[in-house]
């Protein structure tokens, strides 16, 4: 599948620089035998963790606040033998809090059962959550206990967004399934994991920049809505579904396929390394709380983003501060999305001065191409505001390692407002 449009919005999967955070040596838990310590049926489990799309872009300077791992949980649970084998846990693990952000290192080994199923818990920047009633969220023992449906109660959380990337940090989570092969099958009773696994942001981000190539009028930018968007409750784990065949729903623009070997995890950290922009996908078929109602959420600017009309070839230019939502689901009507693509408008107010006039207007548009909004999603949107017109300029790229050029540096074609056509109060 082949973009037919390069757009000014650059649509992004949040898989951007997420982390600064470096292994710099083989770090792990002390836990080997004593000589003559008799053997039991443990060997030691080690994994690597890092966030999905954990690479540094190009360009960029340090990671943001919403970048950094300040708290971590790692949960074991394991599955005694028997069809009716419990559940039990053996680690309920948090990281040493450090409020400059913990660097994963090289590895986390624990001491387990050999010969089970286990699942493994990570949850990031979690110390300040709370439910929808105001409640802190548990997370002792019980919370990670699978019931007979195979679910725990913290896969069932939902909690209240208030993101505070600079104190808390964005909370950010994942379970992995995993089989821990018999003792007798593992080699001096190490057992290491051959893939990472990977922490994911439970949040979207949304980054609006502003451009003023008209000679004509000065422009403040007063506020932004965006509408049809979840603002008050998200899952705390992702629920992201399989079909029949175990597969997970991905879309490549206008053709469906199935995602098939893989987690959903893993497919995200492929999209964060391509460097084909044509060959994108979303990830359409998740789950957001049935108790969550879509809506228009308003920002305003105080003060307002101010842009000097245009002198000679220097444009002024003008960057809002990011903005962050829970992922969403509005999915488009009609009975031909079949796809369950979604689709998201989003309005900018500003106050214009041609030097003798001063006019409100507003422009609305949507967002081309933002056909998920997905956990862990980072929506780049840039406007231009020209003599006549005003474009929304529209990238769809899973974030790769390459430095966009400083005036966004997308060409034609480009989507057009037309002065004529937008909504005036004077």
């Amino acid at each position: 599948m082949k973009l037919k449009h390069r757009h000014i919005i650059s649509i992004i999967l949040l898989l951007c620089g997420l982390l600064g955070f470096i292994s710099c040596n083989k770090e792990s838990f002390k836990l080997s035998r004593e000589e003559g310590e008799e053997k039991d049926n443990s060997v030691f489990l080690t994994f690597h963790a890092d966030v999905a799309g954990g690479f540094s872009r190009a360009g960029e300077g340090e990671e943001g606040a919403d970048e950094k791992i300040r708290q971590l949980l790692i949960v074991i649970v394991s599955k005694e033998p028997g069809n009716d084998g419990k559940w039990v846990v053996e680690h309920n693990y948090p990281v040493p809090v450090a409020s400059t952000g913990i660097p994963l290192i090289d590895g986390y080994s624990f001491k387990v059962e050999a010969g089970r199923p286990k699942r493994i818990y990570l949850i990031a920047n979690h110390g300040n959550l709370k439910d929808t009633g105001g409640k802190p969220f548990d997370f002792t023992n019980p919370a990670f206990l699978p019931d007979e449906s195979g679910k725990a109660p913290v896969e069932a959380y939902v909690f209240k967004p208030d993101y505070k990337p600079g104190d808390d940090g964005i909370p950010m989570t994942a379970v992995y399934d995993i089989t821990v092969p018999d003792r007798e099958n593992i080699t001096n009773d190490e057992y290491e994991l051959e893939y990472t696994l990977y922490v994911v942001r439970a949040a979207t981000k949304f980054s609006f920049n502003f451009i003023n190539k008209s000679a004509q009028r000065t422009i403040s930018v007063t506020g932004i809505d965006i509408e049809s968007v979840i603002t008050d409750q998200m899952f705390l784990m992702p629920h992201v579904n399989k079909n029949d065949g175990g597969h997970y729903w991905v879309v490549d623009h206008e053709e469906a396929s199935n995602l098939t070997g893989k987690d959903w995890i893993d497919w995200m950290v492929e999209e964060a390394e391509k460097t084909e922009t044509a060959q994108y996908q979303w990830l359409t078929d998740y789950e957001v709380p049935k108790e969550a109602t879509p809506e228009k959420v308003s920002h305003e600017f105080a003060p307002s983003l101010e842009m000097a009309a245009m002198t000679g070839n220097m444009p002024s230019m003008a960057a809002a501060d990011a903005i962050y939502l829970p992922e969403s689901k509005a999915v488009k009507s009609g009975a031909d999305n079949t796809l369950g693509l979604q689709e998201y408008n989003v309005t900018i107010h500003t106050t214009e001065n041609s030097g003798y006039q001063s006019t409100k207007a507003i422009y609305t548009s949507t967002l081309p191409r933002l056909g998920s909004l997905f956990r862990n999603t980072h929506v780049k949107v840039n406007i231009v505001f020209n003599d006549y017109t005003l474009e929304w300029q529209v990238d769809v790229e899973p974030y790769w390692g390459v430095t966009l050029d400083p005036i966004f540096g997308l060409d034609d074609p480009k989507e057009e407002t037309n002065e004529s056509e937008k909504s005036q109060q004077i």
